[in-house]
């Protein structure tokens, strides 16, 4: 079990200086490795007996335990394609092999999320959704960006309040001043880990607002203080992640969200279908149940 997972299961065991401890482990994980116990403290305005205690509580005999593992799980999770260069391009003996491979390494992370993650996890998350009374705001950044669009674009047809959180820095905190405790917000955020997203999740958290997350691991700074996760592999075939498994669960969650919202969702279709038609959305007109 790692820090964040440790984190995660004592929460509601820790003090409020812990609890502050734990807020900044999750903003700044990476930094662990090499930040001294003493200058966390004084930035946690604690002091370095209450630092040492929150450490040991979550289980560690050290300090030096606890930076010990933080750097194995950057150099495993928080490499970059600059850093994958030299140690980890393909041995394809040719493109058609790269495409190949591509293939293979894309059908096998579907494979292993879908025998490591169970149905109920899908569905699970989607009768989250579906039970929330607040608005759902859905957020990725970077490359995740494309899943949590997807993801937007689909519970915008099956659910009543989705609002689609765009990462223009200079207004994402200003989209964040009406959240409340009855919203919820459903973010994509696999390795490297956007700040933006954990400050977006934070927010979230502060206000007692549901976090969903999508990501790949456990062990990224928002698992901590997600309420709900699903994790999915995005090892790719060569210099860049694979985000394959990920679109399959962004999938599989939107058709299960929509068999639980069938009945309600056939009014909130047919009125899609009215405005694309309005807007010229699509190149070919749709063919309409009632029309002959």
């Amino acid at each position: 079990m790692n820090l964040l997972e440790r984190i995660g299961l004592r929460r509601a065991d820790l003090t409020e200086s812990e609890q502050t401890l734990a807020r900044y482990v999750a903003m700044n994980y990476a930094g662990l490795a090499y930040e001294p116990a003493a200058q966390i403290a004084q930035k946690c305005d604690v002091s370095a007996a209450t630092a040492t205690r929150f450490f040991t509580k979550l289980g560690y005999d050290s300090f030096a335990d606890v930076q010990r593992e933080v750097r194995e799980q950057i150099e495993q999770r928080l490499s970059s394609p600059l850093g994958r260069l030299g140690s980890k391009g393909s041995n394809a003996e040719s493109m058609t092999d790269l495409v190949a491979q591509t293939l293979e390494r894309d059908l096998r992370n579907i494979q292993d999320a879908s025998a490591g993650m169970q149905p109920s996890r899908i569905i699970g998350m989607a009768e989250i959704l579906v039970q929330s009374k607040g608005t759902l705001y859905v957020y990725g950044e970077k490359k995740a960006h494309a899943v949590a669009f997807y993801l937007y674009a689909q519970l915008n047809l099956c659910l009543d309040r989705v609002v689609m959180l765009t990462s223009e820095q200079s207004l994402l905190a200003d989209r964040l001043l009406q959240v409340g405790p009855d919203d919820s917000l459903l973010v994509v955020d696999p390795r490297r880990y956007a700040r933006s997203s954990l400050y977006v999740a934070q927010t979230f958290s502060e206000r007692s607002a549901q976090v969903l997350l999508l990501g790949d691991s456990e062990t990224s700074p928002i698992a901590a203080m997600a309420s709900f996760g699903i994790h999915c592999p995005v090892e790719g075939a060569s210099l860049f992640d694979s985000y394959a498994a990920l679109m399959f669960a962004a999938n599989a969650l939107s058709n299960v969200v929509a068999a639980l919202r069938k009945t309600e969702i056939a009014d909130r279709l047919k009125e899609a279908e009215r405005l694309w038609s309005r807007f010229e959305t699509f190149a070919t007109k749709s063919k309409q149940p009632d029309e002959h």
